[in-house]
């Protein structure tokens, strides 16, 4: 549901953008594509922007083109989905087809949805790889038309990790919403274990993050067998994440909430990056792999950036929720 492209910056010249018909409109459709479901890598250290801010600022363009490529272009890098790269073997810096060689290597190392380049500019290079899609048949390619905003599967840990692993890869946040999230239940402490094992994990390295968890009343919610005060679910969060924070570095965050009478109940479950977020209506508890023939079918959807921001900055802030917050705590490293 997240899907990691890259874009040759010869793309953006002002000729290249002119032998597009109509003018520009492949271009401006990937990266509204992108602004919706993808991550943009930014190359070789982030000269990749430089190069393409150059290329914006030459005449040739029309000022109706300009304005939505640069709004494109904000909009990823205000998601955070503008997504810088290590810098590239120096052995290409003198090459002609640089940019087509790093973007490969890059593959190589973190795999690519696809790469696009201009035609010339592919076929000039005489590289042939299945990443490369030449501009001419972008919105046509598989690796574009494909893309989708929903998934359905099997409540599996297995599969649990398959939609995670492309949700977090490059997210420096998440945050978990579940009113039944507990960690005296296994199977929801081994979610939060897939989420810190995910986070910022690309390169072969992981880069810290935050993980913040939201769940219900723990006085009411769940198991009866279960129920206790809010500051000893806090203490007894507190006591399972620790060595989780140490293992992986991420900081933590659990948030307890009641639903206020006359208001609406806390009961959706979401999965929220810095990035995108999505709805997991079947919870964010799963089986063992073992277990598959008793496992749910659930369909985790998109959710459109508006929507994203009333929950993370209304729905669960504290002086604006139609819930009560009974109490937070926080576990670092």
């Amino acid at each position: 549901m997240l899907y990691h492209y890259a874009i040759t910056p010869e793309v953006f010249e002002p000729s290249a953008i002119n032998e597009m018909k109509p003018n520009g409109v492949v271009l401006v459709e990937l990266l509204r594509g992108m602004c919706e479901n993808g991550l943009l890598a930014d190359l070789h250290a982030g000269r990749w922007m430089t190069q393409v801010r150059r290329f914006q600022g030459q005449a040739g363009i029309s000022r109706e083109v300009r304005d939505r490529i640069q709004t494109c272009l904000e909009v990823l890098h205000n998601s955070n989905r503008l997504v810088r790269h290590p810098a590239g073997s120096s052995v290409f810096d003198n090459d002609d087809f640089r940019w087509l060689h790093w973007s490969i290597e890059r593959h190589q190392a973190n795999p690519l949805f696809a790469v696009f380049s201009s035609d010339i500019y592919l076929e000039l290079s005489g590289l042939v790889d299945d990443i490369l899609i030449p501009l001419s048949g972008a919105l046509d390619a598989e690796c574009w038309t494909c893309r989708q905003r929903s998934v359905r599967f099997k409540m599996t840990e297995s599969n649990l990790r398959d939609c995670l692993a492309p949700l977090l890869a490059y997210a420096q946040k998440v945050t978990l919403i579940d009113p039944y999230m507990t960690c005296r239940e296994e199977r929801f402490l081994n979610t939060v274990q897939h989420c810190a094992f995910l986070l910022g994990r690309h390169d072969s390295t992981i880069t810290p993050g935050v993980i913040h968890i939201h769940a219900g009343d723990p006085e009411t919610d769940g198991p009866k067998r279960h129920h206790e005060s809010t500051n000893e679910r806090l203490e007894r969060w507190k006591q399972a994440l620790k060595p989780v924070a140490r293992q992986w570095e991420h900081s933590f965050r659990i948030s307890l909430w009641k639903s206020k009478p006359g208001n609406s109940n806390f009961h959706d479950r979401y999965l929220i990056t810095d990035q995108c977020g999505v709805k997991a209506p079947g919870g964010l508890d799963f089986l063992p792999d073992e277990e598959e023939q008793r496992a749910r079918i659930t369909t985790w959807s998109s959710l459109e950036a508006d929507q994203v921001t009333a929950i993370v900055h209304e729905e669960f802030h504290p002086q604006k929720s139609p819930y009560k917050r009974l109490g937070s705590i926080e576990v670092l490293p």
